[in-house]
């Protein structure tokens, strides 16, 4: 006969274990989740692989200049400099170099970007239809000397990947028609990037160009 009265206690013990359970949870959750800025499911679901696919890597975590744009400024300094603004937005200022716009002054432009380009992980080449260069009715791009060669071919001895970037209309150089140190610039895949209303779309695309080769930075 003493069945029915444990059976009801057992029920009244569970009752009681889960109304404490329930209050504390009330109590607490409120300053744990303010602490953490999430809840546990939030949590969870922020540390699955599938969440973080469409974020852009940390720009805590990659190398200072791991993104190096070259171009030349008689050719297209006025779209570079869009190209750059919306690239800093992205992934910061320290992570973009500018070639000879982030060169202190005094400093041998040549030891300078070898150094810049130790560190870089993607080369962006702005190609506009004066990319060559003429001074003096030669080509600037012959010369040895010239910024945007030395750039490039320091990028190719490196293995480093270019990403031939097109503005107004330009479009890749023929092999022969490059210097014999910079011919497999005509092979890259490219992107256009032209000017409004396709900009802001053409420069989204190269952006998501660009995360590939800084992500093996993060994958670690």
């Amino acid at each position: 006969g003493s069945k029915p009265y444990l059976n009801a206690f057992g029920y009244v013990l569970v009752a009681g274990v889960l109304g404490v359970l329930g209050f504390v949870g009330y109590k607490f959750y409120p300053a744990w989740s303010q602490k953490t800025g999430s809840s546990p499911v939030e949590s969870r679901a922020g540390s699955h692989p599938a969440d973080r696919t469409n974020r852009a890597p940390s720009a805590a975590m990659l190398v200072p200049g791991s993104v190096f744009i070259s171009y030349r400024r008689d050719d297209s300094a006025d779209i570079t400099g869009r190209i750059y603004d919306r690239l800093i937005e992205h992934f910061s200022r320290d992570i973009v170099f500018k070639d000879v716009d982030s060169i202190p002054l005094g400093i041998d432009f040549r030891q300078h970007l070898e150094k810049a380009l130790s560190q870089c992980r993607v080369l962006i080449a702005v190609v506009g239809v004066e990319w060559m260069g003429s001074e003096q009715g030669k080509r600037r791009i012959d010369d040895p000397r010239d910024h945007v060669r030395l750039e490039l071919e320091l990028a190719l001895s490196r293995n480093i990947p270019v990403i031939p970037v097109l503005v107004r209309k330009a479009t890749i150089p023929a092999e022969e028609a490059l210097p014999s140190s910079l011919r497999s610039l005509a092979y890259p895949n490219g992107i256009q990037v032209r000017p409004d209303p396709d900009f802001h779309g053409d420069v989204d695309r190269l952006i998501k160009g660009i995360e590939p080769h800084l992500s093996v930075l993060t994958a670690a």
